[in-house]
C-alpha cells in the first residue's frame, strides 16, 4: 500500500524514493496518496523488481525496504517466493558500500529461511553484515496491524553491505 514509502519520502524531502510494485491497484492507491497529500519525491514503477533492475542496470541505491513479501505458505510453493540468496545478491550489485537491505515478514519460516541463505551467503564470504533488530522508524501499517492481530511476530533482518 506504500504507507512506509509515504512517510520516508515525507520526513526525507530532499531524497528522491523508488516504489517498485508489479500490482497496479497498489501503485494506483499511491499514486493517489502522492497527489492528495503533495508529495513529489517518489518515483513509481509498475513491474516486478527484477525488470526493474533489468531496465535500470547502472542505478545506485543507498536502502531497499522489502516489507511482507508474500510468503507462499505452502512448501510446494516456496519456489515463488521473492527474497532468497540470487534475489539478495542481485540487490547487493545495486547497493552502494554500507547501503542496507531491510527485510520484514510475520512468516516464521519464510523468515528463517532468509536468515538461513543470508548465513550461507556470510560463510562464503559475500561482504555483508546482518543485524537483527526491528528498524524503528517503520510506520505502523496494514501488515504490521495484521501481524499483531494474529499474534504473529514481526521478524526483522537488516542486512548492510560491507
Amino acid at each position: 500500500m506504500g504507507h512506509n514509502l509515504i512517510a520516508l519520502a515525507k520526513k526525507n524531502p530532499n531524497n528522491i524514493f523508488v516504489g517498485v510494485d508489479p500490482f497496479l491497484n497498489g501503485v494506483a492507491n499511491l499514486v493517489h496518496i502522492c497527489v492528495k497529500e503533495n508529495v513529489s519525491n517518489i518515483f513509481l514503477y509498475p513491474t516486478p523488481v527484477e525488470k526493474f533492475f533489468e531496465d535500470f542496470k547502472k542505478i545506485i541505491l543507498d536502502q531497499v525496504y522489502i516489507l511482507f513479501p508474500d510468503p507462499w505458505p505452502k512448501k510446494k510453493h516456496h519456489k515463488r517466493r521473492l527474497v532468497k540468496a540470487s534475489f539478495i545478491l542481485s540487490i547487493l550489485e545495486k547497493l552502494k558500500p554500507k547501503g542496507k537491505i531491510l527485510f520484514a515478514t510475520d512468516n516464521k519460516d519464510y523468515y528463517e529461511r532468509v536468515q538461513d541463505d543470508l548465513t550461507e551467503l556470510i560463510t562464503c564470504k559475500t561482504p555483508i553484515k546482518l543485524i537483527k533488530k526491528d528498524p524503528k522508524h517503520l510506520e505502523n501499517t496494514k501488515y504490521f496491524k495484521r501481524a499483531n492481530k494474529l499474534g504473529n511476530k514481526v521478524h526483522f533482518l537488516v542486512i548492510v553491505k560491507l
